[in-house]
């Protein structure tokens, strides 16, 4: 019992001569740093499930202000009319989860880059002590990572000599095809970016309108006939009370569509008018900066669209003549 005594208060006595270094192990850059990264990573997979849930709500709304305009072009019945104020009462709760929805990922995502902004920290902070090579190449691909996209260095296409010069010889030929081929290869990959923005930007517009029209169709048209019942009373029965969606951006609740999706490509506009410049007409560049200072998707769609079939126009008359010019060289060689 002695023995068994004395080896407590040793354990005891370890342990407390331990606890300082525990501590500070606990507190190293690297215990910091997993901290930081662990932090980071499970706000990483909250946003991405929160980004599945904004987009179920959105398309939920989408589907139920539709039911609701089918509603409203059935004729006038008791039975169309209770339908139809039950429709607007659920598509005004789904668009109030959809706003706390958005409301909720915005949060996510502002907590998300203040967690990796202080990842970086802990990362920097670590690598100011000393560690092994591979641990240092390890920090420092985090940390590449972690670092902002760095500034574009924008460059114009520019579109090679389309003409056949009849003096030049097979090998200038074909370097000007080669060059022609690179400017399509440029043109097609801006191309595709346009029709890609105008269809993001059709989906934004169409979301916004159809949270607008909810509102509407709970106030238009004095959406509340009158019924006369068998006894001979009057009486209302209202459709709106209490069932609109809320007005686009009215009180606290922003309109669908108005979060993250709306600005994933805030700047490509205004790159495409810099790349573009010597390659579609001054005056669909001009309806380009003018619909991205709007700010309305509906407006930047149509905008977007019209550059997308420019670039794709000139895009086919590049096509044309790099063939033109291959078969020359061709034909040349031969002779």
């Amino acid at each position: 019992m002695l023995f068994i005594g004395l080896m407590s208060r040793w354990l005891i006595v370890l342990v407390l001569a331990l606890a300082p270094a525990i501590a500070s192990a606990q507190s190293s850059p690297t215990a910091v740093m997993q901290k930081a990264q662990d932090d980071a990573r499970q706000t990483e997979r909250c946003v991405a499930q929160l980004i599945v849930n904004r987009n179920a709500f959105a398309k939920q709304y989408e589907d139920q202000l539709k039911a609701v305009d089918r509603l409203k072009q059935k004729r006038a019945s008791w039975s169309r009319d209770r339908d139809l104020k039950a429709a607007l009462a659920d598509a005004q709760a789904t668009a109030t989860k959809l706003s706390a929805a958005a409301a909720e990922l915005g949060r996510a995502t502002s907590q998300l880059a203040a967690l990796r902004r202080n990842l970086a920290r802990a990362i920097d902070a670590e690598l100011a002590t000393p560690t092994t090579p591979a641990r240092i190449a390890e920090l420092s691909k985090w940390k590449a990572q972690l670092a902002p996209a760095p500034k574009k260095n924008l460059q114009k296409i520019v579109i090679p000599d389309l003409e056949i010069d009849p003096l030049a010889d097979p090998e200038e030929l074909e370097q000007q095809a080669a060059e022609l081929m690179r400017a399509e290869q440029e043109l097609s990959r801006q191309a595709i970016g346009l029709d890609k923005q105008a269809r993001e930007l059709d989906e934004v517009a169409k979301l916004r309108k159809a949270h607008e029209r909810a509102g509407d169709l709970a106030r238009r048209d004095d959406d509340q006939p009158q019924r006369t019942s068998r006894d001979g009373a009057s009486r209302t029965t209202s459709l709106g009370d209490g069932n609109a969606a809320p007005e686009a951006g009215g009180g606290s609740s922003p309109p669908p569509g108005d979060g993250l999706g709306d600005a994933q490509t805030p700047m490509f506009e205004s790159d495409v008018t810099v790349v573009l410049q010597d390659v579609i007409d001054t005056k669909t560049i001009e309806t380009l900066n003018n619909a991205w200072r709007s700010g309305d998707p509906a407006q930047r769609a149509l905008a977007a669209k019209r550059a997308r079939d420019a670039v794709n126009g000139r895009l086919e008359q590049v096509r044309k003549k790099r063939a033109e010019i291959e078969a020359a060289a061709k034909a040349r060689r031969k002779h």
